[in-house]
């Protein structure tokens, strides 16, 4: 995950007046603590901090490393002078920032920096602990594929999109083949390795912009932002082929069928789905590995 931001204007007030050389006054301290208690979403908390680093020293840019990704304010690009600081917790790093400048700190600015480094520490920890429970719970547990409630989330930002931009977008609805004869013959274990076998493959047929997710027993589907009719019947071809090339799905003659559809003006979240499901319908009408689109 890469976000991009522009915090803007600093404001020269968030601290008091009563620094001193050897870095932030106890008063000053307190009031930085009190205002990264004021957020526990990583995207505002970190601008938060960004802005606090802009308000006391001649910082142009800031990137946060962390395990599922990166975060960079500011610019970054035309700094010549890096100082990276990681952030440790139980002797194991979680996070390392890049203060980017145009020029050497001084002493009493290096002192700043260690500070409010060090009382961004627990701030950043709790944020990106939050952010990691918020993707569990939008997780189906079995496959790691986003699970209902993802794509109710991830399709309302779609459409709205859609029709801001003008710009429209795919869905793929999808159902296996004969998948209840594996639990009912081989029992659920190996049904639940056929459904992951089949999220591997989804994983490695969309593109780094597309979405997949499982709603519940064999169901699943897909949105492809930026996608057209052709892009749809490319992305489904490569996933049914994908799948008769998949050990496990080969083994138990996995097939699936996928109904398509493309965001129409007037779109919502029911009419473009039941477009899509009326043509996963045709398909499964149509016999096993069938594709139809609507």
């Amino acid at each position: 995950m890469t976000q991009v931001f522009d915090a803007g204007l600093t404001d020269n007030n968030l601290f008091g007046a009563d620094s001193h050389k050897s870095g932030l006054s106890h008063t000053e301290s307190h009031q930085v603590m009190l205002k990264l208690s004021t957020s526990i979403d990583l995207q505002e908390l970190s601008q938060l901090f960004y802005r606090l680093l802009k308000a006391k020293i001649n910082l142009k840019g800031l990137t946060i490393n962390y395990p599922d990704g990166f975060l960079t304010f500011g610019n970054t690009e035309k700094s010549i002078h890096n100082k990276t600081l990681d952030q440790v917790s139980r002797h194991s790093i979680f996070a390392t920032l890049i203060y980017s400048f145009s020029n050497v700190l001084s002493l009493r600015e290096s002192a700043i920096l260690s500070d409010l480094h060090r009382l961004f520490k627990f701030p950043l920890k709790n944020a990106l602990d939050f952010q990691r429970i918020k993707q569990l719970a939008l997780k189906d547990h079995l496959t790691s594929l986003g699970n209902r409630v993802h794509y109710q989330e991830s399709l309302i930002r779609l459409l709205s999109h859609a029709k801001r931009a003008s710009e429209s977008f795919g869905l793929l609805v999808i159902d296996l083949d004969k998948f209840k004869s594996v639990n009912d013959t081989f029992g659920h274990h190996e049904g639940d390795q056929v459904l992951i076998a089949v999220a591997t493959v989804l994983n490695q047929s969309l593109r780094n912009s597309d979405y997949a997710f499982r709603f519940g027993g064999d169901e699943f589907c897909c949105l492809l932002p930026g996608s057209d009719a052709l892009v749809n019947s490319k992305i489904a071809e490569r996933i049914q082929r994908l799948m008769s090339k998949n050990v496990v799905l080969a083994k138990y003659n996995i097939s699936c069928s996928i109904g398509s559809t493309m965001y129409q003006f007037g779109d919502n979240q029911e009419t473009l789905f039941n477009r899509a499901d009326k043509a996963l319908y045709a398909a499964k009408q149509n016999g096993k590995n069938c594709y139809k689109a609507a």
